[in-house]
């Protein structure tokens, strides 16, 4: 035990599994129940950080460090994903004045 009272050894990968499923559960619930796009892009950016997580988690326990920069680049990347979808909702918004998913139909060609 460490001096703050939590066991310190090797990572149980079980239990970082598990709690990337969890949070991608919670993720696509969000996302199914989601009505705004908001909420949506939120749920979204769950999904992708719990398989983030999953990588992290497996890469730390096999020793390898080309999982977690492998992470660094898929976060920039949602990063910069999350940016243009929040500037089309912004441009969407001026035009129509509504925030709801029903109004992206327009976008459609």
């Amino acid at each position: 035990m460490s001096a703050y009272g939590i066991i310190s050894g090797p990572m149980n990968i079980g239990a970082i599994e598990f709690l990337s499923i969890a949070i991608l559960s919670i993720g696509i619930y969000s996302f199914l129940s989601s009505k705004t796009i908001i909420k949506a892009l939120i749920s979204v950016e769950i999904m992708i950080n719990s398989g983030l997580l999953n990588l992290v988690g497996a890469s730390s326990y096999y020793g390898n460090a080309a999982g977690a920069d492998m992470t660094l680049f898929v976060l920039v990347i949602a990063a910069a994903e999350t940016v243009v979808a929040i500037s089309l909702f912004i441009a969407v918004f001026r035009k129509k004045g509504s925030a709801g998913l029903d109004v992206m139909k327009l976008l459609k060609g």
